[in-house]
């Protein structure tokens, strides 16, 4: 980087931070503070769980197994964005008429108060491991792109300026800080995307030069290959169901109807954005071939590629990416820490005021642990092994519990949940570590786990009172305050036209699956089949976000 590369760049930390922290005045609640007041609408909803979902993670490790492994690591991202549909349109909107902030707090709705502080324990561990991979890929991007090669420097700058502005200003800071780091991000994506390809030649040049089994979206074999995309696709719909960071943007929407259609959107808006890290890291296997950490390919290409200036922003656009995310795992953090553990458990009796002053002071601890955990991740074999890990044992047993049993079987009680997810995560442990069985095994092998032994236990002990169920079960329907505004979200539709696009919706999934399972026979129409079945499902999805 150039002396005029470093200015555009403080510049750009400069006004991000002031964004930040001018929102402190509009903070007069705690209501503001995690969740905006519930007052975003559908556009900014969209661009704001965009802008989340897109971070440095994708530019540095996704982009990273891209060049080592091929391009099929990209429904990583495609996946996700059909989990964000399937919550948008099946999920969230239940979870929005309970008024919650958190999803501990849902257990305590459904299950009992001791599932909440156990599960809100453990979250806010894991939410501050996540942070640690994100700031790890944000410290790997900037040493060889800038000439500075210091992590620790490179780690506190950026973690930093998003702990002070997320704890000044709370989701407020946070949802339009997001909005103006979407636009930096996806105009410092589209500069590197032209300017890599054209100098392999475009699209032609790069295939010639690359392995056939390297562009297969669909692959026989390899780690990244047709089980992955099953094993994936079902980690996107826990992460989508529960994660914090996500779901505490939706819970800050003006209604029921604008968490359906923002996460649809949100989930439409992000897929095309995959190919923008996934083929420069198939570049950079071309243009920088040996590369002895798959997690430089971006980093290196850029710092060899783009021109002064060009570079600045580009910058600009991963800083964006990454500060976006960090934001919103820090305020998920402080939300868990001080709805479930302080105002739960610790003092039931806590005011407004001590509850603001507990959740800034919870911002900047998770941002310390952030710090201290990003120093764990290259002990772990990079960004995407790291992740992967950490959700393969703690995420998959908590979708279970709280969406498969929580939403659908009413006879699930407290006992059962709490021995389900413990034992879940237990044989993720088992399946990781003790006797490793790789990724996919150990995805379903936690999610067997919970599924049985949630219902195992759950048969032996006292079924929960019926008036703890009806409070969940009674918000699959419209409430009398959603009719009355009339913005009536109905989970099965009522109108032939959202009969029609929910068919759709269905029908895509089901071509999606088949074209993964064709990949087992490495089936040459698997990819085209599979994409086809992405692309009908959004379709579907969108059509029924806005119909009745």
């Amino acid at each position: 980087m150039t002396g005029i590369d470093y200015v555009i760049v403080f510049l750009f930390l400069a006004l991000t931070f002031y964004v930040g922290s001018i929102f402190y005045r509009w903070v007069g609640s705690s209501d503001d503070f995690f969740v905006a007041g519930r007052q975003l609408t559908p556009f900014i909803l969209a661009a704001v769980l965009t802008a989340t979902n897109v971070n440095l993670y994708s530019f540095i490790g996704q982009a990273g197994v891209a060049y080592q492994h091929g391009i099929s690591i990209l429904w990583q991202t495609w996946t996700g964005n059909m989990a964000l549909v399937f919550s948008g349109l099946f999920v969230l909107p239940i979870l929005r008429r309970l008024r919650i902030k958190t999803i501990p707090e849902f257990l305590e709705l459904r299950f009992s108060r001791g599932v909440r502080t156990f599960v809100a324990v453990l979250w806010v561990v894991r939410l501050s491991f996540w942070l640690g991979v994100i700031s790890y890929t944000a410290s790997v991007a900037a040493q060889p792109i800038t000439g500075l090669h210091s992590f620790t420097t490179w780690i506190l700058i950026f973690s930093l300026i998003a702990m002070v502005y997320s704890a000044i200003g709370g989701m407020w800071s946070v949802a339009f800080t997001d909005v103006m780091q979407f636009a930096f991000m996806l105009a410092g994506a589209l500069m590197v995307l032209p300017l890599a390809m054209s100098a392999l030649g475009w699209w032609p040049g790069l295939s010639a030069k690359l392995p056939d089994a390297a562009l297969q979206l669909v692959p026989q074999s390899g780690l990244y290959n047709w089980k992955f995309i099953l094993a994936i696709f079902l980690l996107g719909i826990e992460w989508a169901c529960v994660d914090q960071g996500l779901l505490q943007r939706a819970f800050a929407a003006d209604n029921t109807k604008t968490v359906a259609r923002g996460l649809v959107l949100a989930g439409i808006i992000t897929t095309p954005f995959a190919l923008l890290w996934n083929i420069p890291g198939l570049a950079s296997r071309v243009l920088n071939p040996g590369l002895a950490n798959p997690d430089m390919a971006v980093p290196t290409l850029l710092a060899g590629l783009l021109p002064p200036v060009v570079l600045g922003f580009v910058v600009c656009g991963l800083i964006s990416s990454h500060l976006s995310t960090i934001a919103a795992n820090l305020n998920g953090v402080a939300t868990i820490f001080t709805s479930d553990i302080y105002k739960n458990v610790l003092k039931r009796q806590a005011s407004d005021r001590d509850a603001l002053r507990v959740a800034r002071l919870m911002t900047l601890a998770a941002g310390l642990l952030m710090i201290l955990f990003a120093y764990l991740v290259p002990h772990m074999g990079g960004a995407v092994n790291a992740y992967l890990t950490i959700i393969a044992i703690m995420d998959m047993p908590l979708f279970i519990i709280a969406i498969v049993y929580g939403l659908l079987w009413r006879r699930t009680n407290w006992q059962g949940a709490i021995g389900g997810y413990i034992a879940g995560a237990v044989a993720g442990i088992v399946g990781t570590f003790v006797y490793p069985l790789g990724f996919n095994s150990t995805t379903f092998l936690s999610a067997g786990v919970t599924l049985l032994g949630t219902a195992i236990i759950t048969l032996l002990t006292r079924a929960p009172s019926a008036q703890k169920i009806a409070t969940i079960w009674n918000a699959k329907q419209p409430g009398h305050e959603e009719i009355a505004a009339q913005n009536s979200y109905h989970i099965i539709p009522t109108t032939r036209s959202g009969k029609a696009a929910l068919t759709l919706f269905g029908a895509g999934w089901m071509v999606f699956i088949a074209g993964v399972l064709l990949g087992a026979w490495n089936h040459p129409a698997a990819s085209l089949i599979a994409v086809a079945g992405m692309i009908l499902y959004f379709l579907g999805g969108l059509g029924r976000a806005f119909t009745d």
